[in-house]
């Protein structure tokens, strides 16, 4: 009998493909990937190019893949292994394949404690924690989670299962957001829908729904905001808790952006009493809605309609509160974004781009994102057609485009 490739399968799974959509992609029947994954056949070499590139493998990675023998270990100075942080990422994947074997003989619910463990700590630190890191620190769990998954389980292990598959989802799928990957973004918000809906936690559907809003809300249509933020609070209908807060701020501030003065007033007015109701800790964990957060979304919503004194007061609280934890960059921000729109708003454009290419220059590099860089754009948007090419608007395009080509 042909051995199995489960390293191969692995790679597949870390690269955000099942089998039927690699197979998709490359064109072939899913039967030939699963044939390829059990050790009974080889991809043909005119398929082997595409493979590469969607496996994110060089030509000698995609031979250790076929190998049945799974090779763990390559030899001292081989030039396929990776330095620094990609290293880091490579002795994770070794890591778990050497604790899925150790931990053949243990009970699921040990390890399933581990992995809620190591979900509780991301959520901690994602705050503080560039995107790329993230995902590199996440990937290993969602490899764990989806071999655990993958077993029978009893129904309480399934259930938590799926829990912490949705929150390593949303952890991933903000970050990938962040950094302007809005197709994978959009396939992993998906995956923890998909994995909130199979628990019994209104809440983590909600949070999920609310997360999800703001994809379109910076890369899309603003009104499916609306949408999916008013679904999220449908699902937790006079309940006080993040999630519907947070759900509540973000339709107010794509109802700002659309126009609508009174419906962003009513929203917003909704956000600020739940989180003055909050009987939740405030913290910086990851989509923890407390009142800074409030202040980011109502300086956008108070932007969008035109209210510059009022978004001066609040980004003055905003920033005057995010100083106390200087470790979260990209808020604050956001932020100065918003004050520089209000101040081309009040018809000053040479120092709102001037105040955005302080804001960018000052982030640091990991933190410059594509959702920055988004916000960096508005600004020139909204600088009226004949100022456009004023020295300040010029510097600001030219370092948003050189941003880009580096990222």
């Amino acid at each position: 009998m042909a051995a199995k490739r489960a390293r191969f399968a692995q790679v597949r799974r870390m690269s955000g493909y099942t089998q039927e959509r690699l197979a998709e992609a490359l064109d072939v029947d899913t039967s030939t990937v699963r044939r390829w994954e059990s050790g009974d056949s080889e991809p043909s070499p005119h398929v082997r190019p595409k493979l590469m590139e969607l496996l994110g493998v060089s030509v000698r990675e995609l031979a250790r893949l076929l190998d049945a023998d799974g090779r763990l270990v390559a030899p001292v100075g081989d030039p396929d292994v990776p330095d620094g942080p990609a290293l880091m990422t490579a002795l994770d994947r070794t890591r778990l394949l050497v604790d899925q074997t150790l931990s053949t003989g243990l009970a699921s619910v040990a390890r399933l404690g581990v992995i809620e463990e190591r979900v509780a700590e991301h959520v901690m630190t994602y705050t503080r924690t560039a995107p790329v890191s993230v995902l590199r620190a996440v990937v290993p769990d969602l490899i764990e989670v989806q071999s655990m998954a993958a077993e029978r389980q009893p129904a309480g292990v399934q259930a938590r299962l799926s829990e912490a598959t949705a929150v390593l989802g949303l952890l991933s799928a903000d970050a990938l957001m962040k950094l302007g990957e809005v197709s994978r973004a959009r396939y992993w918000y998906g995956t923890a829908r998909l994995a909130a809906d199979d628990t019994a936690n209104p809440r983590l559907q909600a949070q999920v729904r609310a997360q999800e809003a703001m994809l379109p809300y910076y890369y899309g249509r603003v009104e499916q905001t609306v949408v999916l933020a008013r679904a999220a609070q449908a699902l937790l209908p006079r309940t006080v808790c993040s999630a519907s807060a947070l759900a509540a701020a973000a339709e107010g501030r794509a109802l700002a952006r659309l126009g609508n003065r009174e419906g962003a007033g009513r929203a917003m007015r909704r956000a600020q009493q739940m989180v003055d109701e909050l009987d939740e800790p405030m913290t910086d964990a990851a989509f923890q809605f407390n009142d800074k957060r409030l202040l980011l979304y109502l300086s956008g919503a108070l932007t969008y309609l035109g209210e510059t004194d009022r978004a001066r007061h609040v980004q003055a609280q905003a920033l005057e509160r995010y100083s106390q934890e200087p470790s979260i960059p990209i808020d604050p921000a956001l932020i100065q974004l918003d004050q520089a729109v209000g101040e081309v708003i009040r018809g000053d454009a040479d120092s709102a781009c001037e105040l955005a290419v302080r804001t960018l220059e000052q982030l640091p590099p990991e933190h410059r994102t594509r959702i920055v860089l988004t916000r960096a754009l508005d600004v020139v948007a909204a600088i009226p057609a004949a100022q456009r090419q004023l020295p300040a608007a010029v510097e600001l395009r030219e370092l948003v485009t050189a941003q880009e080509g580096s990222g």
